[in-house]
Formats: C-alpha cells, sequence, structure tokens
C-alpha cells in the first residue's frame, strides 16, 4: 500500500504541475497579448471606460434596458483590435454591424477605416442613446468623427435586415447578436443582395463555450447547449455553402472569418 500511495502521490503532483503550468501559459499569453497590443484607440477606449463605470444592474433594476447586461457581453479587447487592424486592411466603404451592445467593435471599425461608414443594428433603444453620447463625447475631446460616421438602427435584426436599402451594399459584416440566428442573417444578406463582391463577414463566438465541439455531458452550462448547437450547425452551413470560404480563429470564444465570393 505504501508503493502504491507512493506512486500515486508522485503522478498527483505531476499532473499538478502540468496544470499549473498550462494555467500560467495561458493566462500569461493573453495578459502578454494585451500588453504588446496597440491599436485600442480614443473612441475604443472612451467606450470601454464608459462600459467599466456604468452600474448595468442599476439599469436593469430601474427598467432603462431590455436585457441584464454585464460588461463580459462586449466584444474582448483583444479582439476588437484584430478586428480595427481587420478593417484597416480591408477598407470598407460601409460596414454592417449585427448586434452592437456597447459599441466597442463599432468604434474599432469606425477608428480602423477612418473613411467607412458603421450600419449597427441594436434591439435595444437605451443602448442606441448610450453608445451616441459616449462617442459624441470622445469626438469632442479628440477631434474625430466616429459618431457622425456611424448610424444605430434599433430594433429586432431580422426585421431590421429586411428594410436595409440593396442598393447600398457592404464590404464589412460582424456579426455578434443571437447566436440561435447567425445562419438566417447570412441567408438575409445573401437573399436581398447586400454584400459587395468578396465582402468580409467577423463573426463572433463561433466556438460557443466549446460546445460545437464537445460531448453534452460536459456541459458545465448546459442551459446554453442549444445556442452551441445553432452555432455548429452555422459553422457546417458556412462550410458547405458554394459562395462562402471560412476560417475559424480559436481566440477567445471563437472568432470566424467569412469571405463571400460569388464567383466560385
Amino acid at each position: 500500500h505504501h508503493t502504491t500511495s507512493t506512486r500515486w502521490s508522485v503522478l498527483s503532483e505531476r499532473i499538478q504541475g502540468l496544470l499549473l503550468e498550462a494555467t500560467a501559459v495561458g493566462v500569461g499569453m493573453e495578459e502578454y497579448c494585451m500588453d504588446m497590443s496597440t491599436l485600442e484607440g480614443a473612441a475604443m477606449r472612451a467606450v470601454r471606460e464608459k462600459m467599466m463605470r456604468t452600474d448595468w444592474k442599476e439599469e436593469w433594476d430601474a427598467g432603462r434596458t431590455m436585457f441584464p447586461y454585464g460588461e463580459e457581453m462586449s466584444t474582448d479587447p483583444l479582439e476588437a483590435q484584430m478586428i480595427r487592424a481587420l478593417a484597416a486592411m480591408r477598407r470598407p466603404r460601409r460596414i454592417l454591424e449585427i448586434g452592437m451592445f456597447t459599441g466597442y467593435g463599432a468604434a474599432a471599425m469606425l477608428e480602423g477605416c477612418p473613411s467607412a461608414r458603421v450600419v449597427s443594428l441594436e434591439i435595444d433603444p437605451f443602448l442606441k442613446g448610450w453608445v451616441e453620447e459616449c462617442l459624441a463625447a470622445a469626438d469632442a475631446g479628440g477631434g474625430g468623427d466616429t459618431a457622425a460616421r456611424l448610424d444605430i438602427v434599433t430594433g429586432p435584426a431580422l426585421e431590421t435586415m429586411q428594410e436595409l436599402p440593396s442598393s447600398d451594399k457592404f464590404d464589412l459584416v460582424f456579426v455578434d447578436a443571437n447566436k440561435s440566428e447567425y445562419r438566417r442573417y447570412i441567408e438575409i444578406l445573401l437573399e436581398r443582395d447586400l454584400l459587395a463582391d468578396r465582402a468580409q463577414i467577423i463573426a463572433d463566438n463561433t466556438l460557443y463555450c466549446g460546445m460545437p465541439y464537445t460531448d453534452p455531458l460536459l456541459d458545465s452550462q448546459p442551459a446554453r447547449r442549444a445556442f452551441g448547437d445553432h452555432i455548429r450547425d452555422f459553422n457546417k452551413w458556412v462550410k458547405d455553402h458554394p459562395r462562402l470560404q471560412q476560417v475559424i480563429l480559436p481566440m477567445r470564444d471563437g472568432v470566424s472569418i467569412i469571405m463571400y465570393n460569388p464567383s466560385l
């Protein structure tokens, strides 16, 4: 028994050491990437700082918001900087954002391409005023024009997308709204011919809590499984679509970069 207990004790220490090392590497990598990244501009910073100052529980309790929010629902700071870089490289003329929340992603794209106009679809009217006020103040303090280049349309995205003029096509689309509706968002873009040739679509949360590729028995949040299943189906649908190509990146909760090519 002594030999067996010693062997298991040594094994346990080895496992513990490996877990500690994995944690240090994973957490350290995230912190290092943030420390070394410098693409958060004045408008982005203003949104992030106001978001952290806002008492979201108080807003919800007072009945001012449609849903109970928290800063964890915003686009991740590192991901937002990547989106800003993509916008800078793509140089889009018109951008569509499906699901805005506090506008951190919108600010990233506006700063990434100073000539672009962004149309943000957001279901909650409270957030429209919140974002417009924040960007206007940031622009006044730094001489920017992000607020003037942002058009926020309120209402359910599946409805407001039907009202967008098909004559004004989008070069870049950022999707971060209801996970069960991702496929329908893209279907509407295609059906209504809202995408410019070779438009780029960025979809957030496409690895949703690991659920698209893990067994339901491993779920720590089983109530979210339906969203995970919808995301898994969406990823497969995009992969099989004849006019779409994608790469899924393991950044945070998963980010897909989807290319639209009507000539495929």
